[in-house]
């Protein structure tokens, strides 16, 4: 690597982690000051909410300080004319940008791979502590439909892959074939085991004199479907958390199954491009930056760079809010601005060839 291009690499790292951990300290005293009342009492648990808080505001802070540390590079650049001699040595300005674009689009990459962690469930975690002091977080009465099937679960345990009280409803249209109902069930690979099983079969030809209903036990029945703990928990709660893998998921399960998964496909598009708009916007921005200060206000350059780096922020953040709330399609509230963006950087940089 050029010695140039290592040089600015240093400065934009060193400005990125300066800022990013002040932002994520400055979430997590707001955030702690707020919830204090609800914090746990144990000191352990403490600092768990305060390490998971630190962890949700990664998904908050991250893509806006990769923008900020590329504005406060820039100033201090051209405040020390290093900027114009780079320049006067010959250096191209696509030549002098690759590094800190290359740095931020690798750290935004990251953070993708990330959310397809249990990363991405760290606020599902916080929330647990806050209302129960404890991680174990169960899902209560759950009905549901899949594969001409209604099921209730009585409670279900997605991080322990288990469920309690489980009736299955065989239908037939509009009508009862037979009902499992088992006491426990767990799921592994692919597969769930439901353990110490009721059958109870109903006659077809309902009449006086017929048979009636027909009830066996058995020990173990095994089904093999990939509709999985995770998701069964995230159709029953409304708070819109997903893996990337658990969302994907999802979308390959339930998509025959005759239900709305554009909240799903909202929040998965949103994990997957909402992150590189950082990258796009490091790119246009270095090209309307000013060059020396004799000829810019470099105070108003940089002000007028943070307050238009906010304002595409916040955008992008609202126009996710109306794709999660389906006002949108996910399509032209997510991936369309960030599109954009990637085509506009791409424009500023072959125009700079």
């Amino acid at each position: 690597m050029k010695l140039f291009a290592r040089y600015s690499a240093f400065i934009y790292l060193k400005y990125f982690f300066i800022i990013f951990i002040s932002l994520v300290g400055f979430y997590v005293v707001i955030d702690t000051l707020t919830n204090l009342k609800n914090l746990p009492t144990s000191a352990n648990l403490q600092l768990i909410y305060v390490s998971l808080t630190a962890l949700i505001s990664i998904n908050y802070v991250l893509p806006i300080s990769l923008v900020l540390a590329l504005i406060v590079t820039m100033i201090n650049l051209t405040r020390s004319n290093e900027l114009v001699s780079f320049y006067a040595l010959g250096i191209s300005k696509n030549r002098l940008i690759m590094p800190i674009f290359i740095i931020s689009f690798i750290i935004s990459i990251g953070y993708i791979g990330l959310c397809y962690t249990p990363f991405a469930y760290s606020k599902e975690r916080q929330e647990s502590l806050e209302d129960f002091q404890s991680f174990e977080r169960s899902t209560k009465w759950i009905f549901l439909r899949f594969e001409n099937k209604f099921i209730y679960i009585d409670k279900l345990f997605g991080d322990k892959q288990n469920a309690t009280n489980i009736r299955i409803f065989d239908m037939n249209g509009s009508q009862i074939l037979s009902q499992i109902t088992a006491k426990e069930a767990s799921y592994e690979d692919g597969t769930w085991r439901l353990k110490d099983n009721t059958i109870t079969t109903l006659p077809q030809d309902i009449k006086l004199g017929g048979s009636g209903l027909k009830s066996s036990n058995q020990d173990e029945i095994i089904i093999a479907n990939s509709f999985r703990p995770r998701i069964i928990e995230n159709i029953k709660n409304k708070d819109n958390l997903y893996s990337i893998k658990d969302a994907i998921d999802s979308i390959n399960t339930l998509k025959n199954e005759n239900i709305n998964i554009a909240k799903i496909k909202s929040v998965l598009y949103s994990m997957i491009f909402f992150p590189l708009f950082a990258p796009f916007m490091v790119l246009i921005l270095y090209y309307y930056m000013p060059v020396t200060g004799r000829f810019a206000s470099l105070a108003i350059a940089s002000f007028g760079a943070i307050f238009i780096s906010l304002c595409i922020w916040g955008v992008l953040f609202l126009l996710i809010r109306f794709s999660i709330n389906g006002a949108i399609m996910a399509e032209l509230g997510i991936i369309l601005p960030v599109v954009i963006l990637m085509l506009f950087a791409g424009y500023k940089f072959y125009q700079h060839r």
